[in-house]
C-alpha cells in the first residue's frame, strides 16, 4: 500500500491524505472521460470518443463488447482504455484477453469514418458541437485528413493499448511490459492512486507501466507513411479481392480524370481520393476508394457546401446512386455511403455513374 500524502492548503495547515479506492468503477469511469489527463503519458491532450463504445465481432454484428473509453491523440492515434478497480479479481489476467479481443476485432470490422460518428454521438449528447470541440483539439490542422489519419492508424494496428486501476498488480505489470516489448501496439499500464483527506476532498497520484526506452524507440511515430503511387496501393491492398476490383478501379480512376480531376493517395494509405477544384478554389475530396474494395461518396467531407447544405437534396443523390448501383454500405447522407467498385467493371454501370458523378460536381462547385 502506498503511504499517505500531505497537503498543504492556502492557510498553511497541513492535511493528511490517507490510502484509499474509489467507490465503484463508474465514478473512476467518470473521471477519465472528464480528465484524461490523468491517464496521459508522452502523448500529451487526449480526445475523448466515446465512453462504452460498442465492439463488433464482424462485418454485421452488433456491438458484443463495451471498451470503458475511446480517446485519440494529437497524433491521430486511437488510445483504447480498460478500466478496473484493484478489488475486481479479473485485473489479474482477465483483462488482458478482454482488452486484445477487443483490439482485434476493432482493427479488423470497425468501419472508415465510424470513430469520427462516435465523436460526434458523444458531443452531441453532452449538447456540444463537435466541430467547435474538434477545433479547439486541433488547432489549425485540418480535421478531414486527421479523421483519415485516425482510421488509418487504427486499420494498421498503430494503437495504443491502456489498463487502469487503482493499484497495479506486479503480475498485470510484468505482463504490460512483456506486450508493450512484442507488440506493434503501445501497451501501458495507468495506476491510478486514491487518496482521501478528512473533508472529503480526494488526491490522484498517476504512476505509468509498462514503457521501456526500446519499446518507445521502435514505436516512435512518423509524422506520415511512404508515399504509394494509386496502382502500387492497388495492388497491395486490392490485388486478392475478386477478379472484377481491380478493372474497376481503374475505371474509376479513368473517370475522375475525365470529369477534370485528378487521383491520388494520402499520406496515411488510407484509400485513393477523388480531388477537383471549387470554384472559390478549394480542393473538394467528395469519392474515395477504401481498402475493403468500395467507392465511396465521402459526404463527410462535403455536406456542409452550399449546394449540398439541403439534406433533401443529397438523399436526393443517394437515391440515384441507388438506382445506378444497388444499396449502399449505409445512407448516412453526412458519413460515407459506399458500393462495391468492382461494378464498374460492368459498361452500363460506369457510364451511369459518371453521369451521376458530373451531377455531384455540379452541386458542389
Amino acid at each position: 500500500m502506498p503511504g499517505s500524502l500531505y497537503m498543504v492548503g492556502a492557510d498553511g495547515e497541513l492535511q493528511r491524505m490517507r490510502p484509499s479506492a474509489p467507490d465503484n468503477e463508474d465514478h473512476m469511469q467518470m473521471l477519465v472521460a472528464r480528465y484524461p489527463e490523468l491517464i496521459s503519458d508522452g502523448d500529451g491532450e487526449l480526445l475523448l470518443i466515446r465512453r462504452e463504445q460498442a465492439i463488433t465481432d464482424s462485418d454485421t454484428g452488433s456491438g458484443r463488447w463495451s471498451l470503458d473509453h475511446l480517446f485519440v491523440t494529437r497524433d491521430a492515434v486511437p488510445v483504447l482504455v480498460e478500466l478496473k478497480r484493484a478489488v475486481d479479481t479479473r485485473l489479474r489476467r482477465e483483462v488482458i484477453g478482454q482488452m486484445l479481443d477487443y483490439a482485434a476485432n476493432a482493427t479488423a470490422y470497425w468501419q472508415t469514418g465510424r470513430i469520427a460518428d462516435s465523436f460526434a454521438q458523444t458531443a452531441l449528447q453532452a449538447e456540444q458541437e463537435p466541430e467547435e470541440l474538434l477545433r479547439a483539439f486541433l488547432g489549425d490542422e485540418d480535421p478531414d485528413r486527421f479523421w483519415q489519419q485516425v482510421d488509418a492508424n487504427f486499420k494498421a494496428g498503430r494503437i495504443k493499448l491502456v489498463f487502469v486501476a487503482d493499484q497495479i498488480p506486479r503480475e498485470l505489470a510484468r505482463i504490460v511490459e512483456f506486450m508493450n516489448d512484442q507488440m506493434r501496439a503501445d501497451v501501458r499500464a495507468v495506476e491510478l492512486r486514491w487518496f482521501a483527506g478528512g473533508n472529503g476532498a480526494i488526491t490522484l497520484s498517476p504512476r505509468v507501466i509498462g514503457e521501456t526506452e526500446r519499446a518507445a524507440a521502435a514505436k516512435r511515430p512518423s509524422a506520415t507513411l511512404e508515399l504509394v503511387s494509386p496502382p502500387e496501393w492497388l495492388e497491395r491492398n486490392l490485388a486478392a479481392m475478386g477478379a472484377d476490383v481491380i478493372p474497376g478501379a481503374h475505371v474509376y480512376m479513368s473517370m475522375i480524370e475525365r470529369l477534370g480531376g485528378a487521383v491520388g493517395t494520402h499520406s496515411s494509405q488510407g484509400s485513393i481520393y477523388a480531388s477537383f477544384v471549387g470554384d472559390d478554389g478549394k480542393l473538394l475530396y467528395p469519392f474515395h476508394l477504401w481498402k475493403d474494395a468500395h467507392l465511396s461518396f465521402t459526404l463527410r467531407f462535403i455536406h456542409a457546401r452550399e449546394g449540398l447544405q439541403d439534406e433533401n437534396v443529397r438523399i436526393g443523390l443517394l437515391d440515384e446512386l441507388v438506382e445506378i448501383v444497388g444499396p449502399l454500405k449505409t445512407m448516412n447522407t453526412k458519413g460515407y455511403p459506399a458500393f462495391p467498385v468492382a461494378l464498374l467493371a460492368q459498361p452500363s454501370i460506369a457510364a451511369a455513374v459518371e453521369q451521376w458523378m458530373a451531377r455531384v460536381l455540379d452541386h458542389i462547385r
